[in-house]
């Protein structure tokens, strides 16, 4: 599962990176909202992940 949320945080990046028009420097907010979702469930998603699992005894 860890991998799936590097991988929405690679594809929240780059609709960040592609919601912004360079030449007249407007954004597409749905583009925009849509990269920081995916960018904050796939941080979520890789972070709960990544904790160690407590062993039982």
């Amino acid at each position: 599962m860890d991998k799936w949320g590097l991988f929405m945080v690679s594809i929240g990046c780059l609709l960040l990176l592609f919601s912004a028009n360079a030449r007249t420097g407007n954004y597409d907010y749905l583009s925009l909202v849509t990269a920081i979702f995916l960018i904050v469930v796939g941080s979520v998603l890789a972070f709960k992940y990544k904790q160690p699992k407590k062993m039982k005894d």
